[in-house]
């Protein structure tokens, strides 16, 4: 209440004044015309009464005086605002380097915030995209705090079940389809999801319904099909609602259209149809150690906070990890965290280390239009000193200083719209889909309102040191014949900004040296095998559900394939390297058997005879998979050297025998260590299945050939079409094009940082030029006489260049501090091995150096160029 009782007293206060001085300016008008109703014959009342009445009574003329006064103001602004663009026209050559260095700094802000606007700040396209939660098993695991485990189907519909918190909870899972009808066949992402999908989400389809909770039920095929897929596939027909169409050599029945642009999961814009769970029925139902579950998607209900939900969600997994103790017992507990923060996960750091970088960009564009500005009001002083004595405030030559600013901040921005269009369009194909909703990146509204908005704010940033440089100068001395328009202050000034450009270009110099050392790492480190000349693709065959089928398929593709001239092997496998996917599986080793709940877990993949030799992966001991390794013979395995350093330290691992699936296998061979995953500094350990002992679909097909792998691509598709028509081949890329794609993300961030480094850069030889240019005019008489009394050029070169190294290595000394707070910042972005930090900033102080060198000779050539005779004339 006191406070409140202040605050309308100040505000009393506040209306008072303002009153006061209404009353004034009004007494003073009432005054001015009765004084010239006086000169007309009028006595003093008289004048008084029809002055009043003129006025149209004192309450009318106080209104009439605030529109008066907002009209003055409107029009002074207007009239600085012409005056500013009149300036603006006649200084071409400074009006282009300025618009031109502030449209770099905003274009590349610009072009980062509509990356983190997207990414970071965007909600989920969902109806009340707060209340969504991710539901995941939590596995303990010795030594660790408990990791993310994917769910199996019996866990999701015991959780299901037994939830008080949720409203709606749907388990998904992304797989393959292939759609077969009169066209030729195609391969579609979908996701195997539960029947309130669309309920969970809010979402209406755009025609049709959404699923029932009886087509949850195995042998029932419903399909709803995304809006794309729909225009596409089936020309946009209305009648498509109930039709049957042919998915994975099933008949589907067609439920519904979703909405144009509807994604789910959000992370994967490619998915194209929507199926329910009853097609895992037949091979999961019962599997309740098969996390084969992304996860699971849940709403909470109003009212219910995330910690009740979790609270709630661990009580029903310890009661199954009690219940189903071979299973479930290391699985105590569930992770339940907002489905927003996980599909920003790890992206939000880097994408905010970015945006802190372009903000260092902004500010070293900011200190050279700042520079140029302090060199133009310096060559302006004598018209400020004119406009002064014609009457002009210091503040109204400020205020026109900040006008001249903001309308170069409108220019700049402008210019910087466009760059930042450019760069989206040419710079986020590089990102892939490596961070989740990029692609979605562009300049809407709430963009282009951040652009204005910045180029407002760095108006004002960057005319601060012109404006403090008038209102410290001295205006009357100005209009003296010979006096100086500028003092050291304005050197002083202009040599600060400058310094701080050269600290902060260090700062990203050093960044980019240290993202591109890890990228080079990631590029040229060794992947245990030849990718070069390897062709990779994937198909999807219906109807192989038998592992008789597969296997005898597998065989004749593969016979098919090695007949194609070029190619020199042929193998398949799942999952293959580089590609990031890790299938993780428990074992038990014979000699230290241990409970279902305490087994170790490992990559695990199933390949065909002739793998190895085909990815030229170096069999280091034993021998690899044969023909005559099938269903009938005994059941081995082969493992990488990761797996037997690590779980048979010291000792040979041929001959030793793990227990899987309930059956002992030999392990009959050891390879080297192929990676699995490139962002992963420590190769993966991995234990092989030969395909014919353990088939898990069709994996991916691999060819080696003797010409350039592209070439092969077309007789490939020949063969697979010749097996069978409704066989869609899709996934076509040479193992080069798979190591890209997995390495998109840190080759996105490399590239955004080192193209701010080049910008910075640029922009630091530009602002030390400029400095050093000016205080060779300024200077030119004093060259002159030194020239006059004998001194060498080559001296006059060297005082200039000691002038620009000054400059460079006070800017480096305090940039060394900010480089090595950068390099910490940088750590969660760097693979491999740590770089030498000390040599890397050792390289971007000597960058820093010959830049500074290089933008100190033009003006230090012209300083050795003067003619003492003309300078001396000129004075």
């Amino acid at each position: 209440m006191k406070v409140r009782a202040l605050l309308s007293r100040i505000r009393g206060s506040f209306a008072s004044r303002r009153s006061e001085e209404d009353d004034e300016e009004l007494q003073a008008h009432l005054a001015m015309l009765a004084e010239r109703f006086e000169r007309q014959g009028m006595s003093s009342g008289e004048a008084a009464y029809a002055a009043k009445r003129q006025f149209g009574g004192v309450t009318r003329t106080k209104e009439n005086l605030r529109e008066r006064r907002a009209l003055l103001h409107f029009d002074v602004l207007l009239q600085d605002l012409k005056h500013a663009f009149r300036q603006i026209k006649g200084a071409p050559g400074f009006t282009a380097t300025a618009a031109l260095t502030l449209a770099l700094g905003i274009g590349a802000t610009t072009a980062v915030f509509a990356v983190v606007y997207v990414v970071l700040l965007q909600p989920l396209p969902y109806v009340q995209p707060n209340r969504l939660v991710l539901v995941e098993m939590q596995r303990q695991i010795r030594g660790t705090h408990g990791v993310p485990n994917s769910l199996s189907y019996p866990n999701f519909f015991d959780l299901r079940a037994n939830n008080r918190v949720f409203e709606h909870m749907v388990s998904f899972r992304q797989a393959q389809f292939t759609l077969s009808d009169t066209q030729p066949a195609i391969n579609v992402d979908g996701e195997i999801v539960s029947w309130d999908l669309f309920p969970l989400l809010g979402i209406r389809p755009a025609l049709g319904r959404g699923f029932l909770p009886g087509e949850e039920r195995a042998g029932t095929h419903a399909v709803i099909l995304s809006h794309e897929l729909w225009q596409s596939r089936f020309g946009g027909q209305k009648n498509i609602i109930g039709r049957s169409i042919r998915i994975n050599g099933k008949l589907f029945t067609v439920d519904g259209v979703a909405p144009a642009g509807s994604r789910f999961p959000p992370q994967n814009p490619n998915v194209q149809l929507w199926v329910t769970l009853s097609e895992d029925l037949a091979s999961y139902a019962k599997q309740r150690g098969a996390g084969v579950l992304d996860a699971a998607m849940a709403r909470l209900k109003p009212g219910v906070t995330l910690q009740q939900a979790q609270a709630q969600m661990d009580s029903v997994a310890g009661a199954l990890a009690k219940e189903y103790p071979d299973s479930n017992r290391n699985m105590p507990a569930t992770y339940v965290r907002s489905a927003f923060e996980i599909l920003v996960g790890h992206n939000r750091e880097p994408i905010l280390i970015l945006l802190g970088a372009v903000g260092l960009l902004l500010l070293i564009a900011c200190a050279n239009v700042a520079n140029l500005l302090l060199a133009r009001s310096a060559e302006r002083g004598r018209e400020f000193a004119l406009r002064a004595a014609l009457g002009a405030s210091r503040p109204a030559l400020i205020r026109q200083l900040l006008v001249e600013s903001l309308a170069l901040g409108l220019l700049g921005s402008g210019g910087g719209v466009l760059l930042a269009f450019l760069a989206l369009y040419t710079i986020l194909p590089f990102a892939g889909t490596s961070i989740p909703r990029i692609m979605q990146a562009g300049l809407n509204g709430y963009v282009l309102v951040f652009c204005v908005g910045l180029a407002i704010v760095t108006s004002v940033l960057f005319s601060l040191a012109p404006a403090i440089h008038v209102a410290r100068s001295d205006l009357a001395g100005s209009l003296k014949a010979g006096a100086p328009t500028i003092g050291r202050g304005h050197d002083r000034l202009r040599s600060v900004l400058v310094v701080a450009q050269i600290c902060l270009g260090l700062v990203l110099l050093s960044g980019a040296g240290l993202l591109i050392t890890s990228f080079l790492h990631l590029e040229r480190h060794n992947p245990g095998f030849q990718p070069n000349h390897l062709l990779t693709f994937n198909i999807n065959a219906p109807g192989l559900s038998d592992a008789t089928k597969q296997i005898a398929f597998s065989d004749r593709l593969l016979q098919r394939l090695r007949t194609i001239p070029g190619v020199s092997s042929a193998a398949i496998g799942r999952p293959i390297p580089l590609t990031g996917i890790q299938i993780s599986a428990s074992f038990n080793i014979e000699e230290r058997p241990k409970p279902p709940w305490e087994r170790p877990h490992s990559s695990v993949a199933t390949v065909t005879p002739g793998y190895f030799e085909t990815l030229s992966i170096s069999m280091l001991r034993g021998r690899a998979f044969s023909e005559r390794d099938n269903a009938n013979s005994p059941p081995v395995l082969i493992v990488n050297q990761a797996f037997a350093k690590r779980y048979f330290p010291g000792e040979d691992a041929i001959g030793k025998r793990i227990e899987f699936n309930s059956k002992l296998r030999e392990i009959v061979g050891v390879v080297g260590n192929a990676t699995q995953r490139p962002l992963n500094p420590e190769p993966d350990p991995i234990y092989y299945f030969p395909y014919k002992q353990l088939p898990w679909g069709i994996g991916t097909i691999i060819l080696r050939t003797s010409v350039p792998p592209l070439r092969v691509e077309s007789a490939a598709r020949v063969v697979v079409s010749k097996m069978g028509k409704a066989i869609p081949v899709y996934r076509v890329r040479t193992m080069g094009q798979v190591a890209s794609t997995v390495i998109a993300g840190p080759r996105f961030q490399t590239l955004l940082l080192t193209s701010f480094s080049a910008i910075a850069l640029l922009l630091t030889a530009v602002g030390l030029y400029g400095v050093l240019a000016y205080s060779v005019t300024r200077r030119r008489r004093e060259l002159g006489i030194r020239l006059a009394l004998g001194a060498e050029r080559t001296n006059v070169v060297g005082l200039v260049m000691r002038q620009a190294m000054l400059l460079v290595v006070i800017g480096i000394g305090f940039g060394i501090a900010g480089a090595l707070a950068s390099t910490r910042l940088l750590r969660t972005m760097i693979y491999g091995a740590s770089p030498n930090v000390w040599l890397l900033l050792a390289v971007a102080c000597a960058v820093l150096v010959i830049t500074g060198l290089i933008a100190a000779f033009v003006p230090a050539r012209r300083a050795a160029s003067v003619n003492p005779m003309e300078a001396l004339r000129s004075e």
